[in-house]
């Protein structure tokens, strides 16, 4: 395989990476003049520990994407916006983030970056290099008690099944590389089927629970811990239950390698697995100071969650940067113009999406899609209070440069906004021209265990009081009334997934989730018609305005984009097999 050959070389480039992280006074063991090699890194714990920051720095990768050689030295392996607008979330403010090529179906194998999805195909690699290096020459470094090097092996584990876990929910069945690989190896590894895949990652992920610890000094958060690896444990076995993947026939025939694409069968005692796992997610956490924003008020728990860095609902964010400026990345690509300028371009939340919020009675929102409406500002502030926490609408905060969001027609933020109201959620309030913001790179929090385990709890048993109970706790969280009493299995698999829509929105679960459940076919998902929203000044109110939802754009969406395809250059090779309908 080219990334994985490409790999070999770049283990050892994050060998010095990682070294430059450091002040030279730093290494220990290193004589003047000696450059830093494989042997030097395993030398000492302060060797170590930098080769294990440079692993934890491409191996784990955050809600946010980013254009910055100091985090992602390829420039072909960098991003610039979030997933968001190829979903029915938003749309992006401009045409050439990497979003536009999902709607209009133009994903390519191609080694061209216009059209490739998966920027951080090769970086993966390098990580799952790293942490088999790791594994390898732990005994080496002297000194080390087995506390420690128990700690070291379960963060290497959970590092590799972390980036198996990205590259199953993309590709399917992937090579299992479980040890170092030399130049004399035969390189030209196959995939392994998707149970091989999942099974791997299971493994790692008990390895890791049984030997990271509960928690750390504060000063380590960022951190591998127990209830992080469960979490990527209930997840994977989510993913895995699910139909794309649970399921006798896939999406398309791949013929005797269905079952690189799925297990070849359909079995919901994998359902009742995923909820175990989550399950014991939950019930780890407290032990590792992990609990639910709760306390701040139902109109702020949320927001605080997501804004307010190194809280107690985080169980693992991504800690490669410190505060940024907003005409830096992640910002650059995220704030829209209007707002930041300079900026590339913002994501504009579409009406498809805010269709999704319910009123704060739990019953539907009306919109009229045909002739719109005079009650906009009535209308939203019905809504569930995390649209408040999420959405920058009309009449809104954004920051101290923007105190009341203008996006009716001629109003100073509306130029680009095709929906009508601008993406807030991950934008903290303190960014502005004259403050930088220290990104909160979510990776896994604990909302979305309890979200996890009400969802697979159902389709295991349905919809039984701890399912209920789940959901309950998160809607509870932001003052929603709890879920009606009484609904068929199918009634709460469609409350539950739109709770997650909402919860866990512009987090980057919405594209996986879609294609998980394999609905992004149905109408106004990832293919039809994706409503925008124009607003207008009333003439005879100052604080009411009128709206009129359009068709903004009519997206394209191909049965062979439910999983991303390889690189053509690797499989003109022969031995690894694409995708079908690539």
């Amino acid at each position: 395989m080219k990334t994985i050959i490409r790999a070999v070389f770049c283990g050892i480039l994050c060998l010095v990476a990682a070294a430059c992280d450091k002040n030279l006074s730093e290494f220990l063991d290193k004589a003047p003049g000696v450059d830093v090699n494989e042997n030097t890194i395993f030398s000492s714990r302060v060797q170590l520990e930098t080769f294990i920051t440079g692993t934890y720095r491409i191996g784990i990768h955050s809600i946010f994407t980013y254009n910055d050689a100091a985090l992602i030295p390829a420039p072909a392996s960098r991003t610039f916006t979030i997933n968001a607008a190829a979903t029915d979330e938003a749309e992006a403010e401009v045409t050439f983030f990497h979003t536009e090529n999902w709607n209009d179906a133009n994903i390519t194998a191609n080694d061209n970056p216009v059209g490739r999805e998966d920027y951080r195909y090769w970086i993966r690699w390098t990580a799952i290099r790293n942490c088999n290096i790791i594994l390898e020459r732990l005994n080496d470094v002297p000194g080390l008690d087995e506390t420690y090097k128990n700690q070291v092996i379960g963060e290497a584990k959970f590092i590799r099944a972390l980036n198996y876990s990205e590259m199953l929910k993309r590709y399917g069945g992937v090579p299992i590389i479980d040890k170092r690989q030399q130049l004399t190896d035969d390189l030209k590894v196959k995939r392994n089927t998707v149970e091989e895949v999942v099974n791997f990652i299971v493994k790692d992920c008990d390895d890791a629970v049984s030997l990271l610890p509960a928690t750390y000094p504060a000063t380590f958060r960022g951190r591998a811990t127990k209830t992080v690896a469960q979490m990527l444990k209930a997840r994977t076995l989510l993913y895995a239950a699910s139909p794309l993947f649970n399921t006798a026939t896939p999406y398309l025939s791949l013929g005797d390698n269905n079952k690189l694409i799925c297990y070849g069968n359909q079995d919901n005692a994998r359902w009742q697995k995923a909820a175990d796992a989550a399950k014991a997610a939950i019930e780890l956490a407290p032990g590792g100071g992990f609990a639910l924003i709760t306390d701040k008020g139902t109109d702020k728990n949320y927001k605080f969650m997501w804004e307010q860095n190194d809280n107690t609902e985080i169980v693992l964010a991504e800690k490669a940067y410190g505060a940024r400026g907003r005409q830096q990345f992640p910002w650059y690509g995220t704030q829209p113009a209007v707002i930041a300028l300079g900026s590339w371009g913002g994501v504009s939340v579409m009406h498809n999406f805010i269709r999704k919020y319910e009123k704060k009675d739990g019953t539907p929102q009306t919109w009229d899609l045909d002739n719109g409406g005079t009650d906009l500002m009535k209308k939203y502030a019905e809504l569930d209070p995390r649209f408040a926490q999420t959405v920058g609408y009309n009449g809104s905060y954004w920051n101290k440069d923007y105190p009341v969001l203008e996006t009716f027609q001629g109003g100073r933020n509306a130029a680009s906004c095709w929906g009508g109201a601008w993406m807030k959620k991950l934008i903290p309030d303190l960014l502005s021209s004259t403050a930088n913001a220290v990104p909160n790179s979510i990776v896994f929090r604990l909302a979305e265990a309890y979200l996890n385990y009400a969802e697979a709890l159902n389709e295991a048993q349905g919809p039984v009081p701890a399912a209920y109970d789940a959901v309950n706790t998160i809607r509870a969280r932001s003052g929603m009334p709890k879920l009606p009493a009484g609904l068929t299995q199918e009634q709460f698999r469609a409350r539950v997934r739109n709770e997650r829509d909402i919860e866990l929105a512009f987090e980057d679960h919405r594209l996986w989730d879609i294609r998980r459940w394999m609905i992004a076919e149905n109408e106004g998902v990832m293919k039809g018609k994706l409503y925008g929203m124009r607003i207008y000044k009333l003439a005879n109110s100052t604080t009411e305005f009128r709206y009129e939802p359009y068709v903004k754009e009519v997206r394209t969406f191909l049965p062979r984009m439910y999983l991303h395809p390889f690189l053509n250059s690797e499989v003109y090779k022969g031995y690894l097999v694409q995708n079908p309908g690539w």
